[in-house]
């Protein structure tokens, strides 16, 4: 017999992909809001629309960008043992990361109930270590000192206040 289990997500608030014409209306006037909404609703098919993947194209392509990022005397201490993406959508970037061996055991975020269950999803089908909560990168839910590396992969324009996020 075969069992499935839930990815392994903090008790958030479950996805809802189907908005209301409320919540519609109130999103108009806050972008918090609307993000979770629209990607709520992507969720299930956003790897698909955007071509993500976990294949060695991708994996290189994050190797790569982390690469030309980081410091090279920083890259002498890989992996790092814990990582955290903000804004994490289905964790293209850290999941990809996690493989090309710049980290070992990652957490994702995400406003977004929708995409941190799919982010850790995709990371356990890849056999990653990796777990998940829905939060707002202006308030991180985990103790200082936590995370060696945290990275977030085309996110800025989905942060309100930007410099808030990174104190």
């Amino acid at each position: 017999m075969t069992t499935t289990r839930e990815p392994r997500v903090a008790d958030d608030p479950a996805p809802n992909p189907h908005a209301t014409a409320e919540q519609v209306e109130a999103a108009l006037k806050d972008s918090k809001l609307a993000q979770v909404l629209y990607h709520d609703w992507e969720a299930e098919t956003y790897d698909d629309k955007w071509s993500i993947s976990y294949d060695k194209r991708c994996v290189d392509y994050a190797r790569d960008l982390f690469d030309a990022t980081v410091p090279a005397e920083e890259l002498r201490d890989l992996p790092y043992e814990r990582a955290l993406e903000l804004g994490c959508g289905s964790g293209f970037f850290l999941l990809n990361l996690i493989q090309a061996g710049v980290a070992r055991r990652g957490s994702v975020t995400d406003l977004s109930p929708g995409m941190v269950k799919v982010a850790v999803r995709n990371g356990e089908s890849l056999g990653l270590d990796i777990d998940g909560r829905v939060a707002d990168a202006e308030g991180i839910p985990y103790d200082d000192d936590t995370f060696d590396l945290v990275v977030g992969h085309a996110v800025l324009h989905h942060i309100p206040d930007v410099e808030k996020s990174l104190r």
